[in-house]
């Protein structure tokens, strides 16, 4: 019975996938690219046989990926797997002239990419020393640090509370990026990422009505300032997360991916209800396609272009960067004339960028010694806690560098404050062990 029980979920996993992608092309062929091709996301017919072949390499890893998930580290890999490996598999073949070209090795080298993060989930965890601060103490640690960094904010744009509608967040866009200093932004990029969401999923856990709407408020409160739509997405996000944890995360990857169909399939039928693409626009087309589409731009650039060596970021000491502008501003200005425009992309077409076909596998091994890491931390704390603390930070891979999602959103303060915060010690604390017990297919 067990195994029976397991197959099915296994099915349902596979057949989810495949509705997910079907979906995908449904917005785009219909949808989106009717509406923009006019920004790069053109239709160019790609061939049957090819969307065929595109959507097997896209629905492959759905076959042994953990839909029982036991370590953190397996729920950043469903993320990145829905919302980065599929489209970057599916989507450029859209915008290429000829689909079967050399950006066939690059898709191979991003599922080999994907699978070196498989096998570090698979990885036995070590065992690590507690820290032996007293709880109060960091607890007023923490207290003071989101103080100082709300302190900054505020000093920096005020204090205003004015959350406009996804249609107006340009305005507001263009007075904060000529308010923005680097420490104003780390403070909000810090706290809509990590302090804030590890407040609202205390809240809910600990039944702390008021650390939930602190952290609903601070959110608030960060849009009303920047306008990033990530901002309220990363809310709803991690809403979803926590939902399709229930159960001790026996089925979080059976949940999630019929979450992410329902996501997709309810915006497009709103739309054409609507006879329009508001949504299918604000969340399937900016979260999912356009990154996709953006991974084929990167790799034609940088393909007959002189790779960045991260001169422009960490390398910059040791390596003469060739270009004025970044990365996603080369192409944004490249591809779209825009000098303003950053076409930020994910953290396998960036390593390419930096390094070729070799950064892709190098920064994949570097994400995965993160998050063993991580893991290795979490099976002494609460796991859904770890699990919400790391998966704003990580979701930023989906359209930012390794280096930006470890340092500047925030991926090592979350294995820091996961590692001092004794979650461990709630009472009637229920945690899920992080064993390396395998789904049978």
């Amino acid at each position: 019975m067990r195994e029976m029980q397991l197959s099915v979920g296994r099915v349902t996993v596979i057949l989810g996938v495949i509705t997910y992608i079907a979906a995908l092309y449904i917005a785009y062929i219909y949808l989106i690219s009717p509406a923009y091709s006019y920004y790069q996301l053109t239709n160019l017919h790609p061939s049957l046989w090819v969307t065929i072949l595109s959507s097997l390499l896209a629905i492959l890893p759905s076959f042994w990926l953990e839909y029982r998930v036991q370590r953190p580290s397996q729920v950043i890999y469903w993320t990145l797997y829905l919302f980065a490996y599929i489209p970057v598999i599916i989507i450029p073949d859209f915008i290429r002239v000829d689909a079967l070209d050399s950006f066939w090795i690059f898709k191979l080298v991003v599922f080999a990419g994907l699978m070196i993060l498989y096998f570090f989930s698979k990885i036995s965890l070590i065992e690590l020393p507690n820290t032996n601060f007293p709880v109060a103490a960091v607890n007023v640690g923490i207290f003071v640090g989101m103080s100082l960094l709300y302190a900054v904010m505020i000093k920096a744009y005020g204090f205003h509370i004015n959350p406009v509608s996804f249609k107006e967040v340009y305005g507001v866009r263009e007075v904060y990026r000529s308010e923005t200093g680097r420490i104003a932004g780390y403070a909000i990029t810090w706290l809509s990422k990590i302090m804030d969401m590890f407040m609202i999923t205390i809240g809910i856990m600990r039944g702390q009505l008021l650390l939930l709407f602190a952290g609903i408020f601070g959110q608030v409160y960060v849009y009303s300032v920047s306008g990033h739509k990530s901002v309220v997405l990363s809310m709803g996000l991690l809403f979803v997360i926590l939902f399709c944890l229930r159960r001790s995360g026996r089925t979080f990857g059976i949940s999630f991916v019929w979450f992410m169909v329902a996501f997709v399939v309810l915006a497009i039928l709103v739309d054409i209800f609507n006879d329009n693409i508001a949504l299918t626009e604000i969340f399937t087309r900016r979260m999912l396609l356009l990154p996709g589409a953006l991974s084929s731009l990167f790799f034609d650039f940088f393909s007959t272009h002189e790779k960045t060596y991260l001169g422009h970021s960490i390398l910059g000491f040791f390596v003469d960067y060739p270009y004025k502008a970044s990365p996603s501003h080369l192409i944004g200005f490249t591809y779209f004339g825009s000098e303003e425009m950053s076409a930020n992309v994910n953290m396998w077409a960036d390593a390419y960028s930096a390094f070729g076909y070799a950064g892709i596998i190098v920064f994949s091994v570097l994400l995965g010694c993160v998050l063993w890491l991580y893991d290795s931390i979490a099976q002494k704390r609460n796991f859904v806690l770890s699990v919400a603390l790391m998966v704003m930070p990580a979701w930023s891979l989906v359209d930012s560098s390794f280096i930006i999602a470890l340092f500047t959103n925030g991926i090592v303060i979350a294995i820091g404050l996961n590692y001092l915060y004794r979650s461990d010690l709630w009472e009637g604390n229920e945690h899920v062990s992080a064993k390396n017990i395998s789904n049978p297919i």
